[in-house]
């Protein structure tokens, strides 16, 4: 590394440090109404309080690192450049791409960082600072019943209840639907009025059936019917209640599989996992439009410089919120939703540092 590069690392490292240092007192202020009014109603006395605190450190930090990258960059090269040391290496023949490599490295080490918080440490800073809030720690249970119940088994078959109850191992109104190995046509549809699952056998018992053969044409009415291929539990109906904030991108990866056999909405766990993947690259993204900011001297802007690099990070959080709730709604596929907002400031960063070498 060479002298000069030493010299914008530790300017650069700085200015981010003092960044985040900054909004991070800034939102632990806006959160502390809200704690002292939990210890003077006796929701949690003052060392919780600390413990909750410390707690939320890691969601402040997450959210906030895009923007302390933003205005560090932008400290750092605005700095240079009334110094005119950005003219001064420029008219010696560095390139600002050049000049700006160091920073672009550290931001995108700054995303790695992000990233795996974001998966490891952040939702188990989650857990606690909930479970200090509530005073204890609440259990993700599967409900008792459930109603209009799906679920694929593991051969080529889908299963329908008009209600189930893992409980009690009963269905009411079971069907059973065989497919062929394409999973294109059906070859037989079972429907008994009630079944019962018979957990020493592991099958399930079914009561006044009929059989339809639809390649042969063919219905059968029975008594009873069992059948070992059709062995599902009834647990697998059912799913348990979902904190995706608390999970990591593995457990949310096992729910979501879970989800698609049972024929629940999976669109919010995608969304937490789209998120979890594209937001802490947002720091890498947003550095080239601070550092091109930066880069252009001009006396009395230094304010119009921070309160355009402050907007346009602001800029990056709307979009995303708002593609987020387009995603939800059904309109666009998570995974689209959350990358567009980097994919869409990366351009606009490029053609900012382009305009910056002249």
């Amino acid at each position: 590394m060479k002298r000069i590069d030493k010299y914008i690392t530790i300017n650069f490292i700085k200015s981010l440090g003092l960044s985040l240092f900054g909004f991070i007192n800034i939102f632990i202020v806006s959160q502390l109404f809200k704690i002292i009014r939990y210890v003077t109603e006796g929701r949690m006395n003052e060392i919780e309080a600390v413990h909750y605190i410390i707690a939320l450190l890691p969601d402040i930090l997450i959210k906030i690192t895009p923007l302390a990258v933003l205005l560090g960059g932008l400290m750092t090269i605005n700095k240079m450049a009334s110094n005119l040391e950005i003219i001064a290496l420029k008219t010696s023949g560095i390139s600002f791409k050049r000049i700006v490599v160091f920073p672009v490295i550290i931001s995108f080490m700054v995303s790695l960082t992000i990233f795996y918080m974001y998966d490891k440490v952040y939702p188990r800073s989650i857990v606690k600072s909930r479970a200090i809030r509530r005073g204890k720690y609440e259990e993700n249970t599967l409900p008792e019943k459930k109603a209009n119940a799906f679920l694929r088994g593991v051969g080529d078959y889908v299963y329908h209840a008009g209600e189930i109850n893992r409980v009690e191992g009963t269905a009411t109104h079971l069907q059973i639907i065989d497919l062929d190995s394409k999973f294109e046509r059906i070859e037989r549809i079972i429907n008994a009025e009630s079944a019962q699952y018979n957990r020493e056998k592991s099958l399930w018992e079914l009561k006044n059936v009929t059989i339809n053969t639809v390649q042969k044409e063919r219905v059968e009415t029975l008594a009873s019917y069992e059948d070992k291929e059709y062995h599902e539990e009834p647990e697998l109906f059912l799913t348990p209640k979902i904190e995706v904030k608390e999970m990591t991108v593995k457990e949310l990866k096992d729910v979501l599989t879970i989800i698609k056999r049972t024929g629940g909405s999976s669109r919010e766990i995608l969304a937490e996992i789209a998120n979890r993947r594209a937001f802490p690259f947002a720091s890498f993204v947003v550095c080239f439009l601070g550092l091109a900011l930066g880069s252009r001297y001009v006396r009395g802007a230094n304010a119009l410089s921070i309160a355009m690099s402050v907007a346009l990070g602001y800029g990056y959080y709307i979009l995303q919120a708002s593609l987020e709730a387009i995603s939800l709604s059904g309109l666009i596929h998570p995974f689209v939703a959350f990358w567009l907002p980097n994919v869409i400031f990366l351009g606009i960063g490029i053609y900012a540092m382009h305009r910056a070498e002249f």
